[in-house]
């Protein structure tokens, strides 16, 4: 596998493809998400000062961007607007005072939505050098769903010794990330699932799993404590909200916290007050974009970056795959990533990615 900068053929000599976006064209929850958005041609700014132009490779279709062209997102853009919250790109040009990029070098982008698209204007700050082999596709879905899990495990409380963890939707793509990253920690991991044929048959490290079917919050409790085996429970990892909560709350330890990052249920996240009152126990929100968003956390994000990136390069982190779909599918990207239990992410692909010098991915 050649280095990241060399995987493109010589950009200069290859004939520009002609740029194309997506653009949500309208909020209407009655209509399937494909009639809501349409392809257009792109045309992109010239190069200021400090800028870049970059090709998108590979650009990952969330949930939150289904949200989003739903109408039901914490963030909601005027329309029209481009959708997309992730990707990896290829910089095919750099403004004359530029000099931290070349041409040629694979980046993510960490510039605020807009991704669904071929190419892209932005800073060159709003981006990190990928370094050494990379897997495209698996870059392109490197700085939502591994960071936030990193954050998760790292940034909200400190893990010492040997502790336990609970987290529910432990088959969602977050969920896989901390798997992942907990058995590379040394963590033992309880995982709660929905549905039996949810359950993944492949075990990272020290972790259980148990299939919550309407169980009482006295049997999950109970559930819990035996799977811990004695070892404290700082921390729950919550996607899913409403009755969820209330579960996670009362399996938690004395003072533990709850981090609510997910709405997959749609309901308000349920509590009892004793556990905040006699247990201490607190719940807090996260979202990864109020926390990239926060300058403080700039030179945490780029460290965990690269530790993310190096992790994958080794195969100790790695995202399942779903389907692929060329920018100009995009109603049929929808449609797929709208489909309930899916087994890994549905993923754009931009005009650029045609003069990868490689096949994609790792021999």
């Amino acid at each position: 596998m050649r280095k990241s900068s060399l995987r493109i053929l010589d950009i200069p000599s290859v004939a520009a493809p002609a740029a194309r976006r997506v653009e949500v064209t309208r909020y209407a929850p009655d209509l399937p998400l494909e009639q809501r958005v349409s392809l257009c041609e792109d045309m992109q700014p010239s190069l200021g000062p400090g800028l870049i132009r970059i090709g998108l490779l590979a650009m990952t279709v969330h949930p939150a961007d289904l949200l989003q062209i739903d109408g039901r997102y914490g963030v909601q853009p005027p329309l029209p607007y481009t959708p997309g919250h992730e990707g990896v790109a290829i910089v095919l040009s750099v403004a004359p005072d530029v000099d931290t990029l070349k041409v040629g070098d694979l980046v993510v982008p960490l510039a605020p939505g807009g991704t669904w698209r071929d190419e892209r204007v932005l800073s060159s700050r709003q981006v990190v050098v990928l370094d050494g082999d990379v897997d495209v596709l698996q870059c392109a879905m490197l700085s939502a769903n591994p960071m936030t899990a990193w954050v998760l495990l790292y940034g909200i409380v400190a893990l010492e010794g040997p502790v336990c963890l609970i987290q529910n939707a432990a088959n969602s793509a977050v969920g896989q990330c901390v798997r992942q990253l907990a058995a590379q920690m040394g963590i033992r991991l309880i995982n709660v699932v929905r549905r039996a044929e949810a359950l993944d048959g492949a075990r990272l490290g020290d972790e259980h799993w148990i299939i919550d079917e309407g169980m009482s919050v006295t049997e999950f409790v109970r559930r819990i404590k035996a799977l811990a085996d004695g070892r404290p429970v700082p921390l729950a990892l919550d996607a899913v909200a409403g009755e969820s909560t209330r579960k996670l709350a009362a399996a938690v330890d004395v003072g533990a916290k709850v981090a609510v990052y997910g709405l997959l249920s749609q309901k308000p996240s349920e509590v009892m007050p004793e556990d905040l009152i006699f247990r201490t126990v607190s719940v807090e929100g996260f979202w990864l974009a109020n926390w990239f968003a926060d300058p403080a956390h700039r030179a945490a994000a780029k460290s965990a970056m690269s530790a993310l990136q190096r992790l994958m390069a080794e195969g100790v982190l790695k995202m399942a795959v779903q389907q692929t779909f060329d920018l100009g599918q995009v109603a049929g990207a929808l449609a797929c990533a709208a489909k309930p239990h899916r087994t890994g992410k549905v993923l754009l692909t931009g005009a650029w990615l045609a003069h990868l010098a490689e096949p994609l991915g790792k021999p």
